[in-house]
């Protein structure tokens, strides 16, 4: 079965063709000065489909396996991962300017993580990766929204598990939270992660909201059919419950409460 890497490659290799891209083949692509593609914006099909709407002719491949790269074997288990591909490029020239589509195996950034890691002795374990600039000039507003793009783009699925699924925006952003981070680091970190939360929490609320307020004709004419103009929160709850309609944050619950007794008051008047 292929993993990730390989089916990248094929997906690659198949679209280049599908377009008549000529395909030149290198070792590395890093000689040339050139712009890496921002993920953000889609995958490796996007990147190449600008290329092809830009008018461009020809694309650089390259391709590296666990064996090309310089990985020291007393450490790792080199038999696991022999020919597996750890790094894909993919390149085009416009204009004197190259522009690069990059992409590594997850277990290949994992393996540089360890040797990071195993190279600092037990007098360097407070050291920390010098902080990104961009994170320490950047309010913490500003990065909690770069937070919800980043998720809102598709490059990390939030699960239920909401301080794994940062790591990977935090990585995006130059910080690797596997390593020790100093304090002023963590402190502003630790205010982006609640801020996010808390727009992605208020964020589910508004959608939860707009769905719910489709439905609320519907269930005040069901109300007026059993001529409850005055029903408790609880008759609400089982009307919900009854027609398989799922309200996870109560303060919506609240929100149609009121809504239904505004209405149904003012036909009860109307029919009195």
């Amino acid at each position: 079965m292929k993993d990730k890497m390989d089916l990248l490659w094929d997906r690659a290799m198949n679209y280049s063709r599908k377009d008549s891209f000529f395909i030149y083949y290198s070792t590395d692509v890093d000689i040339v000065i050139n712009f890496e593609w921002d993920k953000r914006m889609g995958g490796i099909s996007k990147f190449l489909k600008h290329a092809r709407n830009n008018g461009v002719k020809s694309v650089v491949m390259s391709i590296k396996r666990f064996e090309d790269e310089d990985i020291d074997c007393t450490s790792v288990d080199c038999k696991k991962y022999y020919s597996r591909i750890a790094e894909i490029d993919v390149m085009y020239i416009l204009n004197d300017v190259g522009y690069k589509f990059h992409e590594e195996a997850e277990w290949f950034t994992e393996l540089n993580t360890y040797t990071l890691t195993d190279l600092l002795d037990e007098s360097d374990e407070k050291k920390v990766l010098p902080l990104n600039r961009e994170i320490s000039e950047k309010s913490v507003d500003k990065l909690a929204k770069d937070m919800i793009q980043y998720f809102n783009n598709g490059q990390e699925q939030i699960g239920e598990d909401f301080d794994s699924s940062i790591k990977g925006f935090w990585l995006y952003k130059g910080i690797n939270l596997e390593l020790p981070v100093d304090s002023e680091t963590k402190y502003k970190i630790d205010k982006v992660n609640a801020r996010a939360r808390k727009m992605l929490h208020d964020e589910q609320i508004t959608e939860e909201k707009r769905g719910l307020q489709k439905l609320i004709p519907s269930i005040i004419n069901d109300f007026k059919r059993m001529k409850y103009y005055n029903p408790a929160r609880e008759q609400l709850v089982s009307y919900l419950s009854e027609n398989n309609i799922k309200v996870q944050n109560k303060v919506n619950i609240t929100y149609i409460y009121r809504q239904l007794l505004k209405e149904l008051k003012v036909q009860g008047k109307k029919n009195n």
